[in-house]
């Protein structure tokens, strides 16, 4: 009688056992490699300029101007980048809408928009708009700008502004881009989406006030005359206006032909009207370019003066129009 025996190799066993393991193990170190995938990122910086108006004058309207630079960069394929500017109050102001220049206590309002390709004021959405909404493309893995330009203009103040320095900043939330890679048909609903991010900047404002003053000056009006036999009078009045309650020396030059405070000449054509410029109406004073000797004075802010003039009786000339310009200087 025969008997069937099944006996199994012990190495092969070993071998196969083995073989398993390592197709385990093959597949286990390929898993990563069949999962994983590189996700694209983007993103934005603001860059504001600094802006100084210098040493302005308050008598007039002031402007300066800039740029600032959003900057964006991809490390996946291109994209459109969808951004709105906007801009807050900043440290010298009260509200969006009441922007200034601050020194001390004492402010200057300001006016912020985008330049001639944006004149209108730019806000943060509450009293005046944002500006936007703008695009540009970005490359794939590259960046790519857009330039927002900044002009600041400074009205000419009221009341005016004493000497000071006087500025602003607006950083963070009172300067950024609110931006998407999404389309949007205004900033407002780029501002609600979901996708959209902030970039944020800084814009510093400064200017300079020194003392300064402004004079002006009526016309004499000596009126019409058929004859110089007696002496004719009128009056003027010169208006002093500064910053400052500082001295102001006001000095009257000889006009284009005179020689002095009291023979200025009044032309027409070659013919000549001799006349006199005086502080009092007595005409005794006469009141010329000389400081300490025949100038006035005004204390400031503010103040006016009264020019007295007289034409003395004298030989009658051709009839005509006669007329003189005499320089007013305030000095202070």
């Amino acid at each position: 009688m025969y008997a069937l025996m099944f006996t199994t190799d012990p190495i092969l066993a070993a071998l196969a056992r083995c073989a398993r393991c390592c197709l385990i193990a093959l597949a286990l170190l390929a898993c990563p490699l069949w999962q994983g995938k590189a996700v694209a990122t983007t993103s934005c910086t603001l860059t504001g300029p600094s802006l100084t108006f210098g040493t302005i004058n308050v008598f007039t309207t002031s402007n300066t101007s800039g740029n600032a630079t959003f900057n964006c960069s991809t490390t996946g394929g291109s994209v459109t980048i969808y951004a709105c500017l906007s801009v807050g109050t900043g440290t010298g102001g009260t509200t969006a809408s009441n922007r200034t220049l601050k020194s001390g206590s004492n402010t200057l309002p300001i006016q912020i928009t985008g330049g001639s390709g944006w004149p209108t004021q730019i806000g943060n959405g509450t009293s005046y708009g944002m500006e936007g909404v703008v695009s540009f493309t970005v490359a794939s893995s590259s960046n790519a700008s857009y330039t927002f330009p900044i002009a600041i203009t400074l009205p000419s103040p009221s009341p005016l502004p004493p000497a000071g320095t006087y500025t602003s900043s607006l950083t963070a939330t009172d300067f950024e881009v609110y931006w998407d890679v999404s389309s949007y048909a205004s900033c407002a609903a780029l501002v609600s989406g979901t996708g959209k991010s902030p970039a944020t900047g800084t814009v510093s404002v400064c200017a300079i006030v020194v003392n300064q003053c402004s004079v002006s000056a009526g016309n004499l009006n000596f009126g019409a005359a058929s004859t110089l036999t007696s002496a004719l009078s009128a009056t003027a009045s010169i208006s002093v206006s500064c910053n400052g309650s500082i001295p102001v020396t006001i000095a009257l030059d000889d006009g284009a032909t005179g020689s002095g405070p009291t023979t200025r000449l009044m032309t027409a054509g070659s013919a000549t009207v001799s006349y006199g410029i005086y502080q009092d109406s007595a005409h005794t004073q006469p009141w010329g370019a000389t400081v300490g000797a025949n100038t006035e004075c005004v204390g400031g802010p503010s103040g006016s003066l009264t020019a007295y003039g007289s034409v003395p009786a004298q030989s009658s000339p051709a009839p005509g129009s006669y007329s003189d310009v005499v320089n007013v200087t305030a000095t202070y």
